[in-house]
């Protein structure tokens, strides 16, 4: 089965640490666009078979107006049907009761919040245009109307943030009692308002051990408050776990629809244009061949993400090859870094924050 991304690239307002695909558009660009999108899946059809997660993400697609998003869900409705998940990304200050009653409509059943932080200053600090107060008062509204599975996005490592600002989100989070946590820690990418202020000294962001302080806290709360750690950066209680999203760790296929959206049809990866104005008119794409040994890479690369980690087995049967002899995996395990037991593969617990460390040792052996 396969899994299908939609990018919805508009937002009101640009974020200071956002590096997505995204820009602050017109009513009439965002039609085109939309009329355009319902092209490509019309292209695509072929690509779009046994479609059972979907995930609707940008950028903001509930800045759309109610128009455009009643036309773009109405284009997918016969995937939604066969969809066990169907995620939409949302800011919550742009969340109506008229949206919530689209999304019963249509059958949206998983909401994903781009909440940060429940810190209104840092909020503002961080671009953001909603308060604690707002993402209260949206969830309570969510729930009244019969969502249960709902994601927040946190962040944690932020400019001024402190251990207690980690502390108080996690209350915040706990007196939500929502079923899933995504928390993040901040990344600073090219070409964002904090990846320039970085670079002339003009942002103060905690250190590298307060950073790894904050997120052994986040794990340690979320363990003891009954949630499954199951993804270095994801937190849900039992059987509320992203189908679509694993997905992308287990190394499955999914289509991609929208500009700069990333796809996985094996034995390609593909990424559409990012300029919107080759997107209007051409669906072109840079299309990349995996071949056998990339695969392999990518088998642990993706799937060590996992807390679980991965299955040995699987791998000796899918590549009819010993992944102990394809990688230096004694060296890591030698090391601390991961752990081998009962046919899987995974990364000691208390190296989850330098796991990159891991990813690196089977890209550099590709």
């Amino acid at each position: 089965m396969r899994g299908l991304y939609i990018h919805i690239p508009f937002c009101n307002k640009i974020c200071s640490y956002c590096d997505f695909c995204k820009m602050v558009s017109s009513d009439d660009i965002k039609n085109k666009y939309i009329n355009r999108l319902i092209d490509e899946i019309k292209f695509k059809t072929n690509e779009l078979v046994d479609i059972d997660t979907i995930y609707i993400g940008g950028g903001t697609p509930n800045c759309l107006n109610l128009e455009l998003l009643d036309k773009l869900l109405k284009s997918i409705e016969p995937y939604i049907k066969t969809s066990k998940e169907t995620t939409i990304e949302l800011n919550p200050d742009l969340i109506t009761i008229d949206q919530i009653k689209l999304f019963k409509k249509y059958n949206i059943n998983r909401l994903s919040l781009g909440v940060e932080s429940f810190n209104n200053q840092i909020l503002k600090n961080i671009g953001r245009t909603h308060t604690k107060e707002i993402v209260y008062e949206k969830i309570n509204l969510l729930k009244e109307n019969g969502f249960n599975n709902i994601n927040i996005d946190l962040i944690f490592g932020l400019p001024n943030e402190t251990i207690n600002d980690v502390k108080y989100n996690l209350e915040c989070f706990k007196e939500l009692d929502l079923n899933h946590l995504s928390y993040y820690s901040l990344i600073l990418e090219d070409k964002t308002i904090f990846s320039y202020l970085d670079k002339n000294k003009k942002l103060i962001l905690p250190d590298d051990d307060i950073v790894a302080d904050m997120y052994n806290l986040i794990n340690d709360f979320m363990k003891n408050n009954g949630y499954i750690h199951y993804e270095i950066s994801n937190y849900s209680k039992i059987g509320y776990e992203s189908i679509h999203n694993l997905k992308y760790w287990s190394e499955l296929e999914y289509a991609a629809i929208g500009l700069n959206a990333s796809g996985f049809i094996r034995p390609y990866r593909y990424t559409n244009t990012a300029i919107l104005k080759e997107y209007l008119s051409d669906f072109k794409c840079d299309k990349t061949y995996i071949n056998k040994d990339e695969e392999k890479a990518e088998y642990f690369m993706l799937g060590l993400r996992k807390i679980d980690g991965v299955s040995i087995n699987t791998y000796k049967e899918k590549y009819n090859s010993d992944p102990f002899k394809d990688f230096n995996i004694n060296k890591l395990i030698k090391k601390g870094l991961l752990i081998y037991q009962d046919d899987y593969l995974k990364i000691s617990p208390d190296k989850l924050f330098v796991a990159n460390l891991v990813f690196e040792e089977f890209l550099n052996e590709e």
